[in-house]
């Protein structure tokens, strides 16, 4: 069962967004062009994993995605959590292409990809430091210690995995494998793992912890590109031509590019605001971001966009659900 569904990353709707409200020509583009593609690649590895885990049958298996977990002062964040009432799975995804290149007793790992090598973060270290943060954080909510084990999955089927030396039979690499091989870990984990460690109570404990605590990333897409407020494009964007600012007409937008109407791009719009300039909105900042001269029609599209209301006077601002 899929207690957190996996949703697309808000680091790409930023991205996404960025990439229409900057300047064509802005010096920032390509940097976020390279970083959202990198980012819809792990996106993408992810739920080539989720397909696997969706073979999973039996009703003692519940699944979160992208999770991410306050651990004083820091955070650390996991892709995919797999609880059973024997045992903790964590598993860490990785889209690599090309060959790995593992040398495990130096903890070294190479990627070789067409003519160029490149080293990368050893993703073992990377998942027993996740699985440790998680027992941490679980012992500070007075959950006992349990089994937590760990997986790091390669997404892409035709990714190599190549060891520099034969790796020792309870080497902790042999736990980097295949996305088509996820279910028959969790086979041998379970044959492994006989003996409940986790009563229904404290089974329901943990799911109401992990959902309650779970936050997700803050925006802070301008401070990572160095960018000013001043720098986003204002203006409703035109759905068919991507032109802006529309012009407001009765009840819609129109585009004088395209000659086109656009009349629920204001929504766009509004999420594009909140992605990127701030997380409160109010009625004269609405006015500025939409090019509106009329308080009356702002008022008006805020009270309709499904927002949710706070304060009153000229203290009223808008957040979003």
């Amino acid at each position: 069962m899929i207690l957190k569904e996996r949703t697309i990353p808000i680091k790409i709707l930023e991205n996404e967004a960025l990439l229409t409200r900057l300047d064509p020509f802005h010096e920032s583009k390509p940097l976020i062009e390279l970083d959202l593609k990198k980012r819809k690649a792990g996106f993408n590895g992810e739920k080539a994993v989720d397909y696997h885990l969706s073979f999973l049958t039996g009703k003692h298996y519940w699944l979160f995605f992208d999770i991410r977990l306050p651990l004083a002062p820091h955070y650390f964040q996991i892709d995919t959590i797999l609880l059973t009432p024997y045992y903790i799975l964590a598993i860490e995804v990785k889209n690599v292409s090309g060959i790995i290149r593992i040398d495990p007793h130096i903890k070294q790992c190479t990627r070789i990809y067409k003519d160029s090598q490149e080293g990368f973060i050893d993703p073992i270290s990377q998942a027993r430091r996740q699985t440790h943060f998680l027992q941490k954080w679980l012992s500070l909510h007075k959950i006992p210690p349990l089994p937590i084990e760990y997986l790091v999955v390669i997404s892409n089927p035709s990714t190599t995995i190549e060891y520099t030396s034969r790796p020792e039979a309870q080497s902790p690499y042999l736990n980097i494998i295949h996305s088509q091989s996820v279910i028959d870990r969790i086979i041998q984990l379970n044959s492994l793992y006989k003996m409940k460690a986790l009563d229904d109570k404290t089974l329901k404990k943990i799911k109401k912890l992990i959902l309650t605590h779970h936050e997700d990333i803050p925006s802070k897409c301008l401070q990572t590109y160095n960018l000013k407020k001043e720098e986003i494009l204002p203006g409703v964007q035109c759905e068919h031509c991507g032109h802006l600012p529309l012009k407001r007409t009765r009840n819609s937008w129109h585009c004088d590019q395209c000659s086109r109407q656009s009349p629920d791009s204001v929504l766009k719009a509004i999420d594009d605001y909140f992605l990127l300039v701030d997380t409160k909105l109010t009625s004269r900042e609405l006015r500025r971001f939409l090019c509106l001269p009329s308080r009356k029609v702002a008022t008006g599209i805020l009270q309709t966009a499904g927002l949710i209301q706070n304060g009153a006077g000229k203290g009223t601002f808008y957040t979003k659900p």
